[in-house]
């Protein structure tokens, strides 16, 4: 997404005659605007643009429309993307008004050069929407309503005389109705009887929204069944198919760049290598206190490390993607995001789950805390600690993969627990080293069985119950894995193919299909959690360096098991700032969002406990991203 205040624009639209006219107009104010009219490359253009807004040509109802939509909710990354359609029939316009994520605004046709700046002022205030949207109607009215949340394929939760008495809630991912509850109905009775209400007030509060982050509360608290019967089909990973080069139909310039000059990049230049044949440790270093950086960077430096620096969390993390690091060294206290926040965001993508993280802090009083905690760094450290006693400390944490390297180079059968070195890194070092033989490993959920032939993984499969998976499925579990033990037997193994790729490929292939699998997971849980659970340990922490804007919230939640909507009437602040404390809350591991389980939505055959295994944490590779009504 761009960050200036000129929007891109996509256009799709199957009729070209007037776009032409159209990319002049917009191109004339300054604005970036290219269109496409095959609705086949929604998602190749989406890919290659990255555009802040997508405008789409026809009626809401009609196939084309549907279809655009379908492409755009179907994947997380452009889900939250604001849409203007323009169409001949605008009634549904009052929908949308407070919405900023799907459809925020409908324009009559014809399109006129005249609605450029029009579009430019919808995208200045949508940062600004609250991400709900109210009104009163009859039972025609909420037919429509409900038909719109469907079609336009929307999640949120639609709630009708709130407050009352008389209260029904509806909840919808991605337009499929996931729970609703009225007056003792549940499910699709619910909803029904819902909508044949004579008159009524109602609000629909959507999920996603700034920055694909969140907007609107629609988490509820409790247990609610369903009424359904459903049959979880558990799929493990899907390939990532990249989309052909695009050419667009209309090529315009970008806008210039603003005239404050862009941030300094990271410092990534690395320091010279050591003697031939002598490997320096990667080091990421984090810290917003720029004399510290210096110090410890010219301490690293003179023990042989390879030192890269960050001067916030955030930045912290984008630079732990730019190179293999060995170790990441941070600041717990950092501004804008701190070591915490950055620990969760390397721990919540694959890409950086494995890397080995330490912090440092001034604060002695936390380390016994964070030991307790257990939230994913290997080591805390003192400012105070000595300084050679640091460097030791730092390596200390390499000592598992150190051992393991050993194991690996005596071309001996072996055994070994695979979490502290993390599975990705056993793979790539079995095929940096050319090994042949079979790698079997177990944990909790599975089985696995890995058959390499100079260092390419040629056969892999996965075991879980009654389920199987083969090739990348069981490739990509085994890089999900945790706690896993494993055994390797060096040989030539005999193993059918069913993996063609090599190694490194597999792996990066792997981590960008388990990414978007969690992330889909996320965000169904946001619609459809009901429990809540707290750890007590981390929220006491939190209370000690969370954001103080959100604490008020926090404590409500954690503590008085608030609603969402009980907190937004007690402290009286937007539905926004809600989500926001709670997407911050799940993301810092203070709050675990569930989904119920009864034996009823387990396949037939599938315990309760194998179900859940399967299927109830997003860490899991075993992710349940499509269900059926039996």
């Amino acid at each position: 997404m761009t960050t200036t205040n000129r929007p891109v624009i996509l256009a799709i639209d199957e009729d070209r005659s007037n776009q032409g006219k159209l990319a002049q107009a917009f191109n004339a104010q300054g604005l970036f605007y290219r269109f496409i009219t095959d609705r086949r490359k929604v998602a190749g253009g989406i890919k290659q643009l990255s555009p802040d807004i997508l405008m789409v040509f026809g009626e809401l109802s009609s196939d084309f429309v549907i279809q655009v939509l379908d492409t755009v909710a179907s994947d997380v990354a452009s889900s939250a993307l604001p849409i203007i359609v323009v169409a001949g029939d605008i009634s549904d316009a009052q929908f949308v008004t407070g919405l900023r994520t799907n459809v925020v605004a409908l324009f009559p046709t014809p399109f006129e050069p005249a609605s450029v700046m029009a579009v430019k002022g919808l995208f200045d205030e949508l940062h600004a929407r609250p991400g709900v949207v109210k009104g009163q109607g009859d039972a025609k009215l909420l037919h429509r309503l409900i038909d719109h949340i469907r079609r336009t394929r929307r999640a949120g939760a639609l709630i009708i005389d709130p407050r009352t008495p008389n209260e029904g809630k509806a909840v919808f991912s991605h337009g499929k109705l996931e729970r609703a509850s009225f007056l003792g109905a549940v499910g699709p009775d619910a909803l029904k009887a819902m909508s044949a209400v004579p008159r009524c007030a109602w609000t629909f509060s959507e999920v996603a929204g700034q920055a694909g982050d969140g907007a609107g509360v629609v988490i509820e608290v409790g247990d609610v069944a369903t009424g359904e019967h459903e049959i979880a089909e558990v799929i493990v990973g899907q390939e990532v198919v990249e989309d052909e080069p695009l050419a667009f139909e209309v090529t315009v310039p970008r806008p210039s760049a603003p005239t404050s000059p862009p941030p300094p990049p990271p410092n990534l230049t690395p320091e010279p290598m050591l003697a031939p044949g002598v490997q320096a440790i990667q080091l990421l270093l984090v810290d917003d206190d720029e004399a510290i950086l210096r110090m410890f960077k010219t301490l690293f430096v003179k023990h042989g490390f390879q030192v890269s620096t960050a001067t916030d969390g955030q930045l912290g993390a984008e630079v732990a993607l730019t190179r293999a690091f060995d170790v990441v060294l941070a600041d717990l206290n950092m501004p804008h995001l701190d070591g915490w926040g950055l620990l969760r965001l390397l721990r919540e993508d694959f890409r950086t789950r494995e890397l080995p993280v330490a912090f440092i802090s001034a604060h002695d009083d936390y380390r016994e805390s964070l030991k307790a905690l257990n939230a994913g760094a290997q080591a805390y450290l003192s400012k105070g600690t000595r300084l050679d006693a640091l460097v030791t400390q730092v390596k200390k944490l390499l000592e598992p993969r150190q051992a393991a390297l050993n194991l690996l180079a005596s071309a001996a059968p072996f055994s070994l627990q695979v979490a502290p070195v993390g599975p990705q890194w056993l793979l790539l070092h079995l095929a940096e080293l050319h090994a042949s033989g079979r790698l079997d490993a177990r944990d909790g959920w599975a089985n696995y069985a890995l058959f390499f032939t100079d260092g390419v993984c040629t056969h892999c499969s996965a075991q879980a119950g009654k389920y199987t998976a083969e090739g990348e499925k069981a490739f990509n579990a085994f890089v999900a894995s945790k706690n896993a033990e494993g055994t390797w037997t060096p040989g030539n193994g005999a193993a059918p193919q069913n993996l063609h790729l090599a190694t490194p490929v597999l792996i990066e292939r792997a981590c960008a299909t388990l990414n978007e699998n969690e992330r889909r997971m996320r965000e169904s849980l946001m619609v459809s959690a009901t429990q809540v659970d707290v750890n007590t340990d981390l929220y006491a922490v939190y209370r000690q360096v969370g954001p103080k804007q959100w604490l008020e919230a926090a404590k409500l939640i954690c503590e008085d098991k608030l609603s969402p909507r009980d907190i937004i009437g007690r402290l009286e602040i937007s539905p926004i700032d809600v989500e926001e404390t709670m997407k911050d809350l799940i993301r810092r591991g203070v709050v675990t969002l569930k989904k119920a389980w009864t034996q009823k939505t387990a396949a037939p055959g599938t315990s309760l406990r194998s179900a859940a295994a399967l299927c109830l944490s997003c860490e899991r590779r075993w992710v349940v991203v499509q269900t059926r009504r039996r």
